[in-house]
């Protein structure tokens, strides 16, 4: 088993066990799951929801979409959906576009954004 492989089922079982959480260890009989405590929610101030890192207890809202653009290799932006917390960058082209209820980032259009992914999920 890989460490790319370990992480991946680590991010799977943070994106599945919420507050509380699994991940896979290694041991000398094979794999064994081992409970961990993630911190961090999400809490509403005002109309939108932010990933608060230092912050335990239940999630007071839930954003429209969850994620947050992530810098990768040779300066490239891209959008993780499995990540948490700030934004590390925005991509130079694109925008959030609304179409009725729903936020879209639309990577071929620019201007000013039209919605904003961190609002309430209703």
């Amino acid at each position: 088993m890989t460490r790319r492989s370990i992480a991946l089922m680590t991010v799977a079982g943070l994106m599945l066990g919420g507050a509380m959480s699994t991940r896979t260890i290694a041991t000398d009989n094979g794999l064994a799951p081992a409970a961990v405590d993630q911190k961090g929610r999400y809490k509403q101030q005002g109309n939108v929801c932010e990933w608060t890192a230092n912050d335990d207890g239940p999630n007071q809202c839930e954003p429209q979409i969850k994620g947050r653009f992530k810098k990768g290799e040779k300066d490239s932006c891209t959008w993780d959906a499995n990540e948490v917390g700030a934004d590390q960058c925005r991509p130079a082209k694109g925008r959030w576009k609304a179409d009725g209820n729903a936020c879209a980032w639309d990577a071929n259009d620019n201007g000013p954004d039209q919605c904003n992914p961190r609002r309430v999920k209703k």
